[in-house]
């Protein structure tokens, strides 16, 4: 089976021990959600299991192959990365940077081929408005919009591989409707098999859109289980350091945090 596990990792910065040691599996068909304080880690740990940061220690195995094994093309074609913040250099439109996401593909893939998948991700993330305006003068939501829909392309372009999505606060600076919009995206691509990591703040979402519920507290993984059970609110209040108690709307579970 298709896994991506980190093995005891250890990740630095200098002489600063980010993640001291963490084990972590993202199964195939589940969507995870990374969940912490501010400087727990959690964007750390996904870049280590991108193959984006070194390890210290420990391994990231993708297929039970180390990350550094792979080249740069294969791993394009088996994991989807959209990191908090994305930089273009170059003016492109929103449909090219959308049909970046299709680079390891080039040489399979026709460039009507890939100019039609790239239209259909913008199509779902609802910004095919953008795709022939500059990158450079959209906004920070926007911007946001045509990135999940150059990982999304990315994801799709080659479904049997059952890559894995690995999304850094894809839902950062989104409104309330395009940040449900792109998770249920997220969702989708979990339900037809593909694994799905997302580091997100919004306790409601976690519990809206995640399989499991992961918890880091300074660099360590303090809480691994299933999404209902590991949002506790006792252990959130200890976690956020403030009161949050969980509330029942129509069978629907909810978040408050009430300060003080």
């Amino acid at each position: 089976m298709s896994t991506l596990q980190a093995q005891a990792i250890e990740v630095r910065a200098g002489a600063k021990t980010l993640i001291p040691d963490v084990s972590l599996t993202v199964e195939p068909g589940e969507f995870l959600a990374v969940i912490g304080p501010n400087g727990a880690g959690k964007s750390t740990l996904l870049g280590a299991l991108a193959g984006d940061r070194p390890l210290a220690k420990g391994h990231v195995l993708l297929d039970g192959r180390p990350i550094p094994r792979w080249s740069k093309r294969d791993l394009a074609r088996r994991r989807a990365v959209l990191p908090q913040h994305s930089n273009v250099a170059f003016d492109f439109t929103g449909l090219q940077v959308a049909m970046l996401g299709l680079l390891a593909h080039r040489d399979r893939l026709s460039e009507r081929q890939m100019r039609e998948l790239a239209e259909k991700a913008l199509g779902e993330t609802e910004a095919l408005a953008f795709a022939d305006r500059p990158y450079t003068v959209l906004s920070g939501g926007e911007r946001q919009r045509v990135q999940l829909a150059r990982v999304l392309v990315q994801c799709d372009a080659e479904p049997a591989g059952m890559p894995f999505l690995l999304l850094d606060e894809p839902i950062a600076g989104l409104d309330l409707s395009h940040q449900h919009a792109a998770l249920a995206s997220a969702r989708r691509r979990a339900d037809r098999g593909l694994g799905v990591l997302a580091v997100l703040h919004d306790l409601n979402m976690a519990g809206r859109y995640a399989d499991r519920v992961a918890i880091m507290e300074q660099g360590r993984l303090t809480a691994l289980g299933r999404t209902d059970a590991t949002l506790d609110p006792e252990r959130l209040s200890a976690v956020f350091a403030t009161p949050i108690v969980r509330v029942e709307v129509d069978g629907t579970s909810a978040f408050l945090s009430l300060g003080g």
